[in-house]
């Protein structure tokens, strides 16, 4: 009767250390994989949040580099990122999770923001719901490969 428990006990230990393993290497980036030749930007800068009559303003400096530092020559637009915690939600606000694509801003066709002397300003008109609306801004190159995703800013919208 002890081999049985002492091989219950091994199956489980090693059940157990299978399932941490699972675990470990569940976590880390997703998407798909970039080449060692492609160039991603670097995260934007100075980005910034503020109020604006029926509407939330965001803008930022565009990426000068790609992220092995040298100059950044395939800049093809940006992803807005959002989420918005609702009023007395327990949800983190600088947690990764629970962010959407809200725009797609392609520099080629400006359309929907405005672009000068390497700022970006956008305005996000649907926010007519109260809690804090975070936002998040993800580069992407002429290939579709997305760079550096930037911090977070956040506003209350009661």
């Amino acid at each position: 009767m002890s081999a049985w428990m002492s091989r219950g006990r091994a199956n489980w230990a090693f059940l157990g250390i299978l399932a941490l393993m699972m675990v470990l290497w569940g976590c880390g980036r997703k998407g798909r994989p970039i080449p060692k030749d492609v160039r991603v930007p670097r995260a934007v800068t100075d980005f910034q949040i503020k109020k604006a009559a029926g509407a939330i303003q965001l803008s930022w400096e565009e990426p000068e580099k790609d992220l092995r530092g040298d100059k950044l020559k395939n800049l093809a637009g940006y992803k807005v990122l959002r989420k918005r915690v609702k009023p007395g939600s327990n949800e983190c606000i600088d947690c990764p999770a629970g962010f959407s694509v809200t725009a797609v801003l392609d520099r080629d066709h400006p359309v929907n923001f405005k672009e000068a002397d390497g700022a970006i300003l956008w305005r996000d008109k649907d926010v007519q719901k109260p809690g804090i609306y975070v936002y998040r801004i993800v580069p992407f190159n002429s290939n579709g490969y997305n760079g550096a995703i930037s911090t977070y800013v956040s506003v209350k919208i009661p």
